[in-house]
């Protein structure tokens, strides 16, 4: 006989339902703290348990900021044996975690709880994390987002599942879940700092919207309504980036921005740079538009990462050591900056040159001319990017500059006939051999 449910845990079946929150025999970690929300989905996951044959367990972290703490964490161990609900806690000391670590507590607590809770999921061997996080919930970090300074795409906070993390009640009010606890005769307890301004979270929770809610009475709603929007532009996005061909090569990536237009070229700049591990600042966003139509400029995101364009490419480099000059003078492999070289007796690529070793192969330099021509206007006249010009190869010969790959080569080479006194320099593999097939695919 199927059991009737709540309507709140009906409301909460179809939307695990329709966003894949769960499979059936998956063991599910609910993050319990022992307030109204961790509670009330305990309870919910419960009745669901016998419809999805979930193994339901619980993780509760003593984070010891105030002295009820441990009546907190004596809750949970009760509440969690009168259930039969396996149960882990740990207690962290997070003010002295905070104070080491330069970091207020509001950050420092969160980090040290996500920590806590992957752990107590490998521990206990769970498939998912259930967090209790709501509607409100979403709502107030939606606008603490907007307060801070983000994009369209910044306000994808919460979403309902990333990664291993759930959230099956992050689209429901506060109210509803106020009104099921007292249907349930629910006991919890309640964190009296929850109540403290001073606390950036509970300002805006009980300043801000509260004065938004005199504006619009159903504010969480209509930030849910942007929430939803701005999810389906980060699937979209996604898409578009997956899509996008990126040149990567040593410590550099590579894309044409020929097509993009000026929001996409955005966002996969920000998902290159996020790759990095930094971040794309505003500043950055306005010197890129301010100067998309420049064929070439540098700035630095971070320390050590650059952002730089060079005609219709874009190149996001950490900062390298460049090597400066390289003498051949036996067979074998070189890398020059990541254009790699094989000098032998035969051709083996479309880019070689017959020398005589010893041969010296060196970055340009101030003043470099071929014939009556500037190396520099020949590597323009070539489209080479700007970022590629200082760390390609030269190869001179006595002081004679006998060949730039891609860019020249010393007509005087065609009358050396292959013999036992000259060998084959091979150009291999190089960044602008990857850049030409990114420019013809465009084509």
């Amino acid at each position: 006989m199927r059991k009737i449910l709540d309507p709140l845990e009906f409301k909460v079946l179809k939307f695990v339902q329709t966003q894949n929150l769960l499979s059936k025999g998956e063991s599910v970690l609910v993050a319990l703290s022992g307030g109204i929300d961790s509670v009330s989905l305990l309870h919910v996951l419960l009745q669901l348990r016998e419809i999805y044959d979930l193994r339901v367990c619980a993780a509760h972290l003593n984070h010891t900021l105030r002295p009820t703490a441990d009546r907190d964490e004596a809750f949970v161990r009760d509440l969690c044996a009168k259930l039969q609900v396996e149960l882990l806690v740990e207690r962290l000391d997070v003010a002295r975690f905070c104070e080491e670590n330069k970091l207020g507590i509001e950050e420092g607590a969160r980090k040290l709880r996500y920590q806590f809770l992957d752990n107590a999921k490998r521990k206990l061997q769970c498939d998912v994390i259930a967090l209790a996080h709501n509607l409100n919930d979403l709502a107030e970090t939606m606008l603490h987002r907007i307060v801070r300074g983000t994009g369209p795409l910044g306000l994808v906070a919460m979403k309902p599942r990333f990664q291993d993390r759930i959230r099956p009640f992050i689209y429901i009010e506060r109210s509803e879940i106020e009104e099921y606890a007292k249907r349930k005769n629910l006991n919890f307890v309640e964190d009296e700092t929850n109540y403290d301004v001073r606390y950036t979270r509970n300002y805006i929770r009980h300043v801000v919207i509260p004065a938004l809610r005199k504006i619009n009475p159903s504010i969480e709603k209509a930030l849910l309504q942007l929430h939803v929007s701005s999810t389906l532009l980060e699937r979209h996005v996604e898409g578009f980036i997956r899509k996008q061909r990126l040149v990567k090569f040593k410590d550099r990536t590579i894309f044409s921005g020929r097509k993009l237009s000026e929001f996409e070229l955005v966002e996969l700049l920000r998902s290159c740079v996020r790759e990095f591990g930094e971040q794309m600042e505003f500043e950055h966003v306005q010197h890129l538009l301010e100067r998309l139509s420049d064929s070439s400029w540098k700035i630095e995101l971070a320390s050590g990462l650059w952002l730089e364009k060079g005609f219709d490419l874009f190149c996001i480099e950490r900062e390298h050591d460049v090597l400066e000059a390289l003498k051949i003078e036996e067979c074998g492999l070189y890398d020059f900056n990541g254009w790699y070289f094989k000098l032998n007796d035969r051709i083996e690529s479309d880019q070689y040159i017959f020398v005589k070793p010893p041969v010296l192969m060196r970055v340009r330099k101030a003043g470099d001319r071929v014939g009556s021509k500037k190396l520099k206007d020949l590597m323009i006249e070539s489209r080479i990017p700007s970022f590629l010009r200082d760390e390609m190869p030269v190869v001179e010969e006595n002081g004679i500059i006998l060949w730039v790959p891609y860019v020249y080569i010393d007509r005087r080479l065609n009358e050396r006939l292959k013999n036992d006194d000259f060998l084959v320099l091979n150009l291999l593999e190089n960044p602008f051999r990857v850049i030409l097939e990114l420019r013809k695919e465009e084509e």
